[in-house]
């Protein structure tokens, strides 16, 4: 929070929370069998993620068990993320897919003042409440509905957006469901933002797509998926290594790469800015590095060098 001056003069801010399934190859201290799409039957660890939607910062995570349920422990997890919000900000927004999706942790973000937009698990009894709504079309096949819905255990109804898309058919298709035969998919999401009509709400929810790319990075570009030892202790210390090595690159590519909107991942960086061909010869007692003329990236990696000689000068 430091490097970003405590987020001063923002007001809102969004965290988006997600879970990974990290299999363990060996006999790893506290790796357990639980939910493994890719590898059913073998030990996992379950690490949570809590990262800031608005800059991509890893904000806060935990190194689970494998047999731990997506939503485990994820209400003192957000009071934690919580502690490392600055006061500064007002508005909190969170935005999580449906294995979170849970009555006593909803009535944890109500009681906290946390906007929230989480995926529903559409359970038979939900399925037959999106039958007999009236949608309302917003182009590009989908339309928009929404509902108060009473969940098991819930003392008051929450507001329930719906999205149908039309369905399209695929190559290799699936055992049809309910919903496909009607020829339409669904999609639900409890929120209490009441003041955003239902597609809006609907595209504040994809914006949470980024924290998928988010993990791949550290599993692609810093190793995430390795368990270097036996012992828990050195796997959890090596998890936050690498999602510090994560935050550091993603400083790097706003202010010495100029990424802000896009930012592109670890590979496309070394390829372009770090193994790249060049010749170390010494002038006048200084180091210099000589680049190929004719380099493609040349002008890319002197606007970045400049930012760089810019930054140390601020620092």
């Amino acid at each position: 929070m430091k490097v970003r001056k405590d987020f001063e003069g923002w007001h809102k801010i969004t965290l988006d929370l997600d879970s990974h399934v990290r299999t363990a190859y060996g006999h790893q201290q506290r790796a357990s069998v639980g939910y493994n799409p890719k590898k059913p039957g073998r030990p996992s660890f379950h690490p949570l993620f809590c990262f800031i939607g608005e800059t991509r910062d890893f904000l806060h995570g935990i190194f689970r068990t494998g047999k731990a349920h997506s939503s485990r422990g994820v209400k003192r997890f957000v009071e934690e993320c919580l502690k490392k919000i600055p006061e500064g900000i007002r508005e909190i927004y969170l935005r999580a897919d449906s294995g979170f999706y849970d009555g006593d942790f909803l009535d944890c973000l109500e009681k906290n003042g946390i906007l929230y937009a989480i995926v529903v698990k559409l359970y038979p009894w939900i399925q037959m409440e999106l039958i007999g709504l009236k949608y309302r079309d917003i182009g590009g096949g989908v339309s928009v509905s929404e509902m108060r819905y009473t969940g098991i255990g819930w003392k008051e109804p929450r507001r329930m957006v719906v999205i149908r898309e039309e369905h399209r058919p695929q190559r290799t298709k699936k055992q049809p469901t309910l919903f496909e035969l009607m020829g339409y998919n669904y999609q639900v999401i409890v929120t209490n933002i009441e003041d955003m009509p239902p597609e809006e709400v609907w595209r504040f929810y994809n914006g949470r797509a980024n924290v998928e790319n988010m993990i791949k990075e550290g599993i692609l570009s810093y190793s995430l998926d390795v368990n270097i030892s036996h012992f828990y202790g050195a796997n959890v210390a090596h998890f936050h290594l690498v999602m510090l090595a994560y935050n550091l690159m993603n400083l790097f590519k706003e202010l010495v790469l100029g990424q802000r909107d896009k930012k592109r991942m670890g590979k496309w960086i070394r390829q372009r800015f770090l193994s790249i061909a060049g010749r170390m010869v010494t002038s006048g007692r200084r180091l210099i590095l000589k680049l190929q003329e004719d380099w493609v990236y040349r002008e890319e990696y002197n606007e970045a060098e400049g930012r760089l000689e810019r930054l140390a000068w601020v620092t």
